[in-house]
């Protein structure tokens, strides 16, 4: 690739060489020909060189095509480095200078223009190549050259003077003289290789010097094929000069600005282009649409410069413009009014520098509008305006979710934009406008509108039809096992309605939740920066009964009402007998709290007014004796199973009583109680042992390395695997038996979410744990627990024999003592007991904690397992 390259430089310089004497090298050109005939061939014919010429043999017979000149060609003896470009050094930092930019991206050299079209007023003169065709009674192809004496010289007819004529004229004369002198012959004209000329580009050009070009060579063309002009040089006097007059003032900004190319005139033969030194220099920067460095003619004006940098922008602030201009007298300081003719038609000086700021960007003449509305966004302030006109009415102004209760207005009070907040109703402001809620707005006042929370899709969108089909069911009913109690319950499937309050309001408070959040945080931000000492951020606290307690701006119109709609209003359990008011004062500089207690409900109704101040806390209380779900579900061999609600302070045998007591079949010493609160209590219990049973193993593990003795810990991570998948059932152990007879210890009292299973008879003892077959076997009351054991295959190698207990039908641990096997007056089984086989956890190189996980493991619902198998 490198190879071919030089081989192409080297057949350029020859082509070169044949406009400017140049003679290249023997190196270069027995390199070209090492190539192979056909590509020597190809090169030529590309180029329009004579091969005879490169490879010493004979010239080629055939006509060679007609060479095209350069654009533009340095007239040197030897290859001169390109040169860079100048860099711009200006005072004005990150300002250009506009216009040197279009000679940047173009490289210097040898520019090879092939099938260049030729005007028709081009103007032929010596060195010009024509070529003629005719056809019909003869067929020739002619190539004339333009003599110096300006004539042509055609076969048969003769010479003819042709200089001076425009291609146009030439063709018609050609035509004309040659149909005349031969009849019946058609004759084409066309130009062939244009001559070539010498100009001379100097002055502050990148490359002065003489060049050769072609006849279409324009001023533009020159200026860029020989690498532009310097920073130092003027774009806007390049002057054309021949025989010594200036025939033409080319100023670059009306091609770069106007795209005006009227005065960018074709050279001719000894022509001079003269670049004059930069005489005026101005800079302009800021709101314009083309900040940079401008040359200026004399008496330039700040339109004009305003002009040529494409603009003001829309932001620009034209009442003040500086004008920063150094002289003798050093720097002076000007501005100018742009808006008046007067300081439009202020005149520059080389030097001056102009800036166009920005206007502020603060909002006004405008009120804004923010939230749950229709159009939202800042809106054109009228004085006497009220929210009624920002807003216009709630059918066409709000969105379908917003808040009609609590909406804000925030307005700016002082030059430090502290501000000020209002509360009102938007539904009063909007229906009644004379009301006291439809604010008078001022002067960049925000109007903010909540989320309601509510979803508006369900009434007009695909969200009812979806829930509506996923509602309807087949009305079956099935039977589920109750992992609490181990009761199988049978269930109606979707005849109960199942309208889940909890899930879909807790999604509608999140969305109104977020939605207060969200419009909130710049206000309660603004309202906590402006404190200071002496006074405190204007904000209030709400807790206790509240939908959405919680911090809030203390409004300038607020009382407790309208605090209670900021936070939500109240729920269903607030209590409003009493209410209290915290409120933080200062004596003898220490801090301390006053406390208030009140009516809520004559604080609402007006009827006792309670005055509100910064940093006041408000607590509503919850209605004594308030609780929901207070449920207690009854499964199994009662008269009427079911759920039923109890008030605070009903017992187990309250509640047995309400349904009907037991049915004949009912078995109530194997009774499982499920209770929410154990069921907590047990599952942190069983991660702590699992933590803690990992821990061990890992030890155990690290020791086993050492030794070959310790056994394997497969058996303990089995127990662990266990742990991570069993359910809590948090099961107490009650006495139905003592209870149903109001026994004070065994009636417990009810609570929230807890559960009852009374079986039936199930006259069936189990054996689990570490025997070789675990299975159930009908009660036998002559059989001991060694019979028992014995039928389920005997124990396994690592059974612990000395510590196996009994857990009860009704969940209580036996432990017997170690006569018990054989002893006939301990308890004797009963049906629904298990006996539990355990571990011995010495085999297991003595894992403490494993002996507490598997008693676990067993005892969880081992019981109710054995009642429903």
């Amino acid at each position: 690739m490198r190879l071919k390259k030089l081989l192409l430089s080297v057949l350029m310089m020859t082509l070169a060489g044949s406009l400017l004497a140049f003679t290249p090298t023997a190196a270069q050109i027995s390199q070209f020909q090492s190539l192979p005939k056909a590509q020597q061939e190809a090169l030529a014919r590309q180029y329009g060189v004579d091969l005879g010429a490169l490879t010493g043999g004979a010239a080629n017979t055939e006509s060679a095509p007609v060479q095209q000149t350069p654009v533009l060609e340095p007239v040197v003896s030897e290859a001169k480095p390109a040169p860079t470009v100048q860099a711009a050094a200006d005072s004005d930092g990150s300002l250009t200078q506009f216009g040197y930019d279009v000679f940047g991206n173009n490289s210097l050299g040898l520019t090879i223009v092939d099938n260049l079209p030729v005007p028709l007023d081009y103007q032929m003169g010596p060195g010009d190549v024509i070529s003629v065709q005719t056809f019909g009674k003869t067929n020739q192809n002619l190539s004339l050259t333009i003599d110096r004496d300006g004539s042509i010289n055609l076969p048969d007819i003769g010479p003819i003077a042709v200089a001076g004529q425009t291609f146009a004229q030439l063709r018609k004369q050609l035509n004309d003289v040659i149909k005349n002198k031969t009849i019946g012959v058609d004759v084409s004209v066309t130009m062939g290789a244009m001559r070539t000329m010498q100009v001379y580009i100097v002055g502050e050009a990148m490359q002065p010097g003489a060049y050769n070009v072609n006849g279409l060579t324009t001023i533009t063309q020159a200026l860029i094929a020989s690498g532009g002009v310097k920073k130092s040089g003027s774009l806007r006097h390049i002057q054309l000069m021949r025989k010594g007059k200036v025939v033409s003032d080319f100023d670059l900004y009306d091609l770069l600005i106007k795209g005006d190319t009227s005065k960018d005139v074709r050279l001719s033969s000894g022509d001079t282009l003269f670049i004059p030194v930069r005489k005026n220099r101005i800079a302009i920067e800021g709101q314009v649409a083309r900040p940079a460095v401008y040359e200026t003619k004399d008496d330039t004006t700040v339109d004009q410069l305003l002009s040529l940098a494409g603009g003001a922008k829309p932001q620009a602030y034209l009442s003040r413009v500086s004008v920063r201009r150094t002289s003798s007298n050093g720097l002076q300081q000007f501005t100018l009014d742009l808006s008046s003719p007067m300081g439009r038609g202020f005149k520059l000086r080389n030097g001056d520098k102009i800036n166009l700021s920005a206007v502020s960007m603060s909002l006004k003449n405008a009120v804004a509008v923010r939230g749950e509305v229709v159009r939202q966004g800042a809106l054109n302030f009228k004085p006497g305006m009220k929210v009624s006109d920002a807003i216009g009415s709630i059918d066409d102004g709000l969105k379908q979710t917003a808040d009609l209760n609590y909406a804000l207005l925030v307005r700016e009070v002082n030059a430090n934009q502290d501000i000020e907040v209002y509360q009102f109703s938007l539904l009063d402001a909007l229906t009644y406008q004379d009301s006291a809620a439809n604010l008078t707005l001022q002067e960049k006042d925000q109007i903010f509108v909540f989320d309601n929370g509510l979803a508006q899709d369900y009434w007009f969108g695909s969200y009812a039809n979806s829930k509506v089909k996923s509602a309807s069911g087949s009305g079956k009913a099935r039977e589920a096992l109750d992992v609490e109690t181990g009761a199988v319950v049978t269930k109606e499937e979707d005849t109960t309605l199942n309208i889940a309050g909890t899930e879909e309001v807790s999604d509608a408070a999140e969305l109104r939740k977020a939605s207060r959040e969200a419009l909130l945080k710049p206000i309660m931000e603004r309202l906590k920066e402006q404190a200071s000492y002496g006074s405190p951020a204007k904000v209030i606290e709400v807790s206790g009964a509240v939908k959405f307690p919680g911090l809030y701006p203390q409004a300038k119109n607020a009382n407790v009402a309208s605090l209670l709609a900021a936070a939500g209003g109240l729920t269903q359990d607030a209590y409003l007998g009493s209410a209290e008011l915290s409120r933080r004062v200062i004596k003898d500089n220490r801090s301390t709290f006053d406390r208030m207690n009140f009516s809520l409900k004559d604080a609402i109704s007006g009827k006792y007014p309670v005055a509100l101040s910064a940093q006041d806390h408000l607590i509503v209380k919850t209605q004594p004796g308030w609780e929901e779900g207070m449920v207690v579900e009854l499964q199994g061999e009662f008269v009427f199973p079911g759920t039923y609600t109890f008030k605070r302070g009903e017992t187990l045998k309250d509640v047995i009583e309400r349904a009907g007591g037991f049915t004949e079949f009912a078995y109530p010493s194997g009774a499982v109680f499920s209770r929410e609160r154990l069921k907590r209590q047990e599952a942190e219990r069983l991660k702590f042992l699992n933590a803690q049973l990992k821990q061990e193993i890992s030890a155990m593990s690290l020791r086993r390395q050492g030794s070959t003795s310790v056994s394997d810990p497969a058996q303990a991570i089995a127990v662990v695997d266990q742990l991570d998948n069993v359910v809590p059932v948090g099961r107490l152990v009650v006495d139905l038996n003592y209870a149903v007879k109001g026994d004070k210890l065994a009636n417990l009292m009810l609570e929230k979410g807890d559960k009852l299973f009374v079986p039936a008879l199930n006259p069936v003892v189990s054996i689990v744990g570490e025997v070789q077959f675990s299975s159930n076997h009908t009660f036998n009351p002559n059989l001991t627990v060694e019979d028992y054991i014995a039928s389920a295959g005997g124990t396994k190698r690592q059974a612990d024999t000395d510590r196996i207990y009994i857990v009860k039908a009704n969940g209580s641990v036996e432990l017997p003592n170690n006569s018990f096997w054989f002893s006939r007056d301990y308890d004797p089984l009963e049906p629904g007991d298990t006996i539990i086989v355990p571990i011995n956890t010495d085999y297991l190189d003595g894992l403490s904690t494993l002996s507490t996980a598997t008693q676990i493991l067993y005892q969880i619902g081992v019981a109710w397992s054995a009642i429903k198998d």
